[in-house]
C-alpha cells in the first residue's frame, strides 16, 4: 500500500487554519457586539466561538491532518484500486477497474503552490479521490490507470 505525500499534512493544516481564523474573527466580533450592543446577553455567550475557535485550532489544524496522513493509503493493482482511509471509523474501498467510468486530477490553489494533485475516479455509484499526491505521481497514477483498463476492457477513457 503506498501513502500520500508528506505535503499533504502542510496543506490540511493552512486549510483549517484558515477555517480557525475565521472562527476567531467570529469570537472577536461576537465579544464586541456583546460589550457593546448585546449587553443583554449573558457572559458566557461570546465564550461559545471562543471554544469553538480553540477545537477548530487543536484538534482539526494540529491533531487530524496528520491522523489523516498516518492512516490513508491506496493501491492499484491489475484488477482494482484499494483504498484504506479513516482514523476512528475505517472505511476499506475496492473498485473493479471496470467500474471505472472517468479519471480527473484536481489541483487547488494550495495544492499548486506545493506541487499536489488529486486523483478521482467517477464509477457509477461514487467517486473515489485520492488526495494530495505529488504532481508528477499523480498524472503517472492517472495514465497507468487508463492503461490498466485500456487493457482489461477494451475500451478507452
Amino acid at each position: 500500500m503506498k501513502k500520500i505525500s508528506p505535503k499533504s499534512i502542510t496543506v490540511w493544516r493552512i486549510r483549517e487554519g484558515i477555517a480557525a481564523l475565521i472562527a476567531l474573527l467570529v469570537a472577536v466580533a461576537a465579544t464586541i457586539l456583546h460589550f457593546y450592543i448585546w449587553e443583554w446577553l449573558p457572559w458566557w455567550v461570546p465564550l461559545i466561538p471562543f471554544v469553538i475557535f480553540i477545537y477548530i485550532s487543536l484538534i482539526n489544524v494540529w491533531l487530524m491532518p496528520k491522523l489523516k496522513y498516518k492512516y490513508f493509503r491506496y493501491d492499484v493493482s491489475r484488477d482494482e484500486i484499494r483504498i484504506h482511509k479513516g482514523i476512528i471509523f475505517k472505511e476499506e474501498l475496492a473498485v473493479p477497474l471496470f467500474r471505472v467510468q472517468n479519471i480527473d486530477t484536481t489541483v487547488g490553489p494550495l495544492m499548486k503552490r506545493y506541487a499536489l494533485k488529486g486523483v478521482t475516479l467517477r464509477t457509477s455509484a461514487a467517486p473515489i479521490h485520492i488526495p494530495e499526491l505529488e504532481s508528477g505521481e499523480a498524472d503517472h497514477l492517472r495514465n497507468d490507470i487508463r492503461t490498466l483498463i485500456n487493457e482489461k476492457t477494451g475500451r478507452t477513457i
